[in-house]
């Protein structure tokens, strides 16, 4: 969620490229691996397969001193994912000896179809043959089916040493496959939140029913929001609240301050003068800069719309968001799809001339 300049082509946006949020330097392809990284250090690596009963494979790591490495395999075969059945995972890299894993080390997710598999695999050595290896072989066992799914491992070395680098871990005890000697470096005060349990007992209860975040896709969370631990006492949350539309997804942050929780208000300009909302959409959040973002598209193209800047200042009552920057386009009749795209640079509703 880190906050870069927003500067697209519409031909771009016409080709499915992101929206400009996230670095460029944490998105990588090698081979058939797409590896991309957060700003909380998190990384995925993944590969898709087509025509295939298992869709993807992935390996996902937070950025946490000696944090698990998971594995995540997803099937198009409901029949799989759904129902109570254990189920039984086997992954054979080459030659090598089956690792086998099962019951209580395997996570279902029935709506997404995935299957998070839990276990030692940097010890096992499991992660050190998927860097030397040429293929591994998943078969999944659940409910009196069976299927399985060769995924070519060409990249996938490339792919695990830019997530050791992009931790900043090549030379430490906890690397993947560049280990040393030095112990793990301290964990950063910024750390992913991917479910509402995982939230404060004073925020979970905006997602229930009748709170200001009730309508939220529970699964939003995960990728999308986070905790920035500011000082020993005081903490940001900020995570997505409610219903999102086509292009636009509505974001809350909240300030834990000696355990008194209060939502952050989003400065903004209405019809010339002051105003203030609980929530901005397509929040970005740069943790080390204390400074927020918002693009509030007009239409999925991106060519008009809000775009807002916010920094984080202590007032009188503690941590409150100023209005930076204000900028607002109206939607043209027609667009060129070779123009740039920066609101940044639209005209300014705020700093007023």
């Amino acid at each position: 969620m880190r906050h870069t300049k927003l500067l697209i082509t519409l031909t771009l946006l016409l080709a499915g490229a992101s929206s400009g949020q996230a670095e460029e330097s944490a998105y990588k392809e090698f081979k058939s691996w797409q590896t991309f990284c957060g700003q909380t250090r998190a990384c995925t690596m993944r590969q898709f397969l087509s025509d295939s009963a298992l869709s993807s494979l992935e390996l996902r790591r937070s950025g946490a001193p000696d944090a698990p490495v998971a594995i995540i395999v997803s099937s198009s075969d409901s029949a799989l994912s759904e129902g109570e059945g254990q189920a039984k995972i086997t992954v054979k890299v080459d030659d090598s000896t089956p690792l086998v894993i099962k019951n209580d080390d395997i996570a279902v997710d029935a709506l997404a179809g995935a299957f998070t598999l839990r276990g030692d695999f940097i010890g096992s050595g499991l992660v050190e043959s998927l860097k030397n290896g040429t293929n591994a072989k998943i078969t999944i066992q659940r409910n009196g089916k069976a299927v399985e799914a060769t995924f070519p491992l060409s990249g996938a070395a490339a792919s695990l040493l830019f997530i050791d680098e992009y931790q900043d871990r090549v030379g430490h005890t906890d690397a993947m496959i560049s280990r040393g000697d030095k112990a793990p470096n301290p964990p950063l005060p910024v750390s992913d939140i991917t479910t509402i349990e995982e939230l404060p007992e004073g925020i979970r209860g905006q997602f229930a029913e009748g709170g200001a975040c009730a309508d939220t896709d529970p699964a939003m969370l995960d990728g999308n929001a986070l905790a920035h631990k500011i000082d020993e006492t005081t903490t940001i949350y900020i995570t997505p609240c409610g219903s999102s539309g086509a292009y636009n997804v509505p974001y809350a942050a909240y300030v834990d301050a000696y355990d008194m929780i209060t939502p952050l208000a989003f400065p903004g300009m209405v019809e010339g003068a002051p105003s203030a909302s609980v929530q901005a959409f397509n929040l970005a959040y740069d943790w080390e800069g204390k400074s927020f973002s918002s693009f509030f598209k007009g239409r999925g193209i991106g060519d008009c719309g809000t775009y807002s800047e916010w920094k984080l200042v202590e007032g009188a009552m503690g941590p409150q968001l100023a209005l930076v920057e204000e900028s607002f386009r109206d939607c043209p009749s027609e667009f060129n799809e070779n123009e740039e795209i920066d609101p940044s640079a639209w005209p300014k509703t705020w700093p007023l001339k």
